[in-house]
């Protein structure tokens, strides 16, 4: 009898530490899953929420690499781009000299949501984004030849004028920043919208000029205030610069990226006495801009009663895994 005992004692001891044993692993093997499941649903949110890499497709032209979402280009996007540098080249290159030797990057997305939700995260007004520091310029594709060209040269000039100044550590002023490019996706139609707008818009609707040189884009409070800026700020540079006034305008603007108050850059450059003289003169001229004969435009002379294109400020670029 007692060795029974002892044997049955053995066996309920033995099972009981297995019990508990397994009671253990049971217990870590719950806690492992709910681990598991905690990091699994983390992770597939996170991935919901990040920014879809793109898959680009590379097409290189003379002096652009374009990099397009769509697995087909927007149409002859390569002639396009070339025509836009070489009618870019002989009011820009003076700014930029590198744009001859080196290739520009152009992200080209297929619409618009793939454009705000992707990898570049840009603003939901902005129509383009300039990364100077790595010479590329991301737009999307809007299915208009003509407005994808205009947006990509407005994009462009930022490059190349920001990097001029970028060169002594500055940021050109907005209105002359913002006049250039206008002027250049102006230049993108021909003689596009903001062209026509300049012939008809009042002279009331402009700011004076002994205020509009501090004025920024930030301090208007409407869409009218805001387009009114930026025609003002187009037809301030078609007055300064043209292709008689090439050197002028250069000169013009080593000045201000040296640091020289506008009135004073006007003196040394252009013989302006005073911003009363400079806003007499423009408004002058105004009176005669457009008059002389020019080939007609597909634009109705009302056409400067628009939103215009919104651009991102230069930011210090951010990478990107995917960028190349």
């Amino acid at each position: 009898m007692p060795i029974f005992k002892l044997i049955n004692f053995f066996v309920s001891f033995f099972i009981f530490l297995n019990s508990n044993s397994l009671a253990g692993e049971i217990q870590t093997f719950d806690k492992k899953t709910d681990q598991t499941s905690v990091k699994y649903l983390k992770n597939k949110i996170i991935k919901r929420f990040q920014p879809k890499k793109t898959a680009w497709h590379l097409k290189e032209s003379p002096h652009f690499k374009i990099y397009h979402e769509s697995s087909w280009s927007p149409a002859s996007i390569v002639i396009e781009l070339e025509k836009i540098y070489n009618m870019m080249k002989m009011d820009i290159s003076m700014f930029s000299p590198w744009m001859m030797k080196e290739k520009e990057k152009v992200y080209i997305y297929g619409t618009k949501k793939t454009y705000l939700s992707g990898e570049f995260k840009p603003p939901s007004w902005s129509k383009g984004l300039a990364f100077i520091n790595k010479k590329t310029i991301v737009v999307y594709d809007s299915g208009d030849m003509s407005k994808l060209k205009a947006v990509i040269a407005h994009e462009l000039t930022h490059l190349y004028f920001e990097g001029f100044f970028g060169e002594k550590f500055k940021h050109p002023p907005q209105w002359l920043n913002e006049g250039l490019a206008v002027s250049m996706e102006d230049k993108s139609y021909g003689k596009g919208p903001w062209h026509n707008a300049l012939k008809y818009v009042s002279a009331e609707r402009y700011i004076s000029f002994s205020d509009f040189f501090d004025v920024k884009i930030s301090q208007l409070d409407n869409k009218q205030k805001i387009g009114d800026w930026y025609l003002q700020a187009f037809g301030i540079v078609k007055y300064l610069f043209n292709s008689r006034k090439r050197i002028q305008f250069k000169s013009f603007c080593d000045l201000i990226r040296a640091g020289k108050h506008v009135e004073k850059a006007l003196w040394t450059s252009h013989r302006i006495k005073s911003l009363g003289d400079f806003e007499q003169s423009w408004l002058k001229w105004l009176k005669t801009y457009g008059k002389e004969k020019e080939n007609s435009s597909d634009f109705p002379s009302a056409s400067f009663n628009f939103v215009p294109v919104k651009m991102t400020p230069a930011k210090k670029f951010k990478k990107f895994k995917n960028f190349k």
